[in-house]
């Protein structure tokens, strides 16, 4: 009968659970029977792993993760401008709360809901039917105006990690990749000491001397569990990292006889899909000293390693954004510039054109840019002459 890595007590199959080796909310799928009481599962996963997401969150939301069940939860911020704001997937704000004013009238009063999302105008609008039923939340948000705007101030984010409780959460993943791959966890003594007593020393440390994944995808936030059971060196090493940014080497046990036996779990938490990575763990006792000690943790390199991730992901996410200005501009300005459909411009349905598109653009350009309106404007009106430059003299409206 299977022992539970945390209270040590056998596991009959009426109290077993299946617990994720690297935890749902922040994108694992793979998991593991055997392992954990259903008690000692949901306890965990409400203290370490809830600690562990909660730190991994703004990245979370950054990259997109994709979760079996549920969304990643969103996150309040507040702006060096003082804003209020939620920090959605994808890097998306939204008003923390929505704006409702109230006007009285001879015959009831008129409600204007200004909400950051049509969900959130849906929930307001719900709660207004409540008390005047007659009210049509559908034709209510068929006629809603929707305008998009931008944070004046920066988004300041800790990204901090570590401490007991997401210390014990990463301990637990490797320990449960060591389960699933056939090592009995009985020879992994550093690492149940850790999760069973709340004053043992930590069997992890950071590392960034050099990057121990081969074949590591370019720019993909990369979450990565593995360990090496290594009889030269008596070592049951793991590795775990979130986002690609955050790594650790762990030191599961000790005096190990036996097999070589190495593991890997990768994945992109963005889609869930698994990738294919080989970790080097040849590390000795002296290494593993050195990294618990904090001297295998080079801050330039981890600057690297997060700056290797974020930096395309924030570019792809302003990239996105441009396209999907220029679209609902140009849209925008080829419905109202009064030109006839399947007919040429003229002149001044061109130059009408030009002003539209720039009075949607704009915002957007001095977002990215931090100009003045006008001098923002004037990329915008440079940016849609180019545009027409390239498709034809004369468009046609279609």
């Amino acid at each position: 009968m299977p022992i539970c890595a945390i209270c040590g007590q056998d596991i009959a199959p009426a109290d077993d659970s299946e617990e994720h080796i690297l935890p749902g909310a922040i994108g694992g799928r793979r998991t593991v029977g055997g392992f954990l009481h259903d008690g000692c599962n949901h306890r965990s996963g409400h203290t370490w792993d809830a600690a562990l997401e909660k730190q991994l969150r703004p990245l979370a939301l950054h990259f997109g993760v994709k979760r079996q069940r549920g969304r990643t939860l969103r996150m309040a911020v507040t702006t060096t401008a003082g804003e209020n704001l939620l920090l959605n997937a994808g890097g998306q704000l939204e008003m923390a709360r929505p704006e409702i004013k109230r006007t009285p009238i001879p015959d009831g009063e008129t409600i204007a809901v200004k909400a950051g999302s049509i969900a959130q105008a849906r929930d307001v609008l719900e709660g207004v039917k409540r008390k005047y039923p007659k009210v049509d939340v559908e034709a209510a948000l068929a006629g809603a105006e929707i305008q998009r705007s931008y944070a004046k101030g920066v988004v300041r984010i800790d990204l901090n990690f570590g401490g007991p409780l997401s210390g014990r959460s990463l301990v637990k993943s490797a320990l449960a990749l060591a389960h699933v791959t056939g090592l009995p966890i009985v020879q992994c003594r550093d690492a149940l000491a850790y999760l069973r007593d709340a004053d043992a020393e930590p069997c992890f440390g950071y590392y960034y001397v050099d990057d121990p994944v081969d074949g590591r995808p370019p720019a993909m936030p990369l979450h990565c569990v593995a360990i090496d059971a290594n009889p030269e060196t008596g070592l049951i090493l793991g590795y775990v990292e979130y986002f690609g940014i955050h790594r650790a080497v762990v030191c599961l046990g000790r005096d190990y006889v036996g097999d070589r036996l190495k593991a890997v779990y990768a994945l992109d938490p963005r889609t869930g899909e698994t990738v294919e990575v080989a970790v080097r763990l040849d590390f000795d006792v002296a290494d593993v000293r050195a990294i618990y000690d904090y001297e295998r943790d080079d801050a330039e390199k981890r600057q690297q390693a997060f700056g290797a991730v974020f930096g395309p992901v924030l570019g792809s996410h302003q990239a996105a954004e441009r396209d999907r200005v220029v679209r609902d501009s140009l849209n925008f300005a080829w419905a109202n510039c009064g030109g006839v459909p399947d007919q040429p411009l003229t002149a001044e349905h061109l130059a009408k054109l030009m002003e539209l598109f720039a009075d949607r653009a704009t915002p957007w350009w001095k977002h990215v840019t931090g100009l003045s309106d006008a001098a923002a404007r004037q990329l915008a009106l440079a940016y849609i002459s180019q545009v027409l430059a390239v498709t034809q003299s004369t468009p046609v409206k279609p």
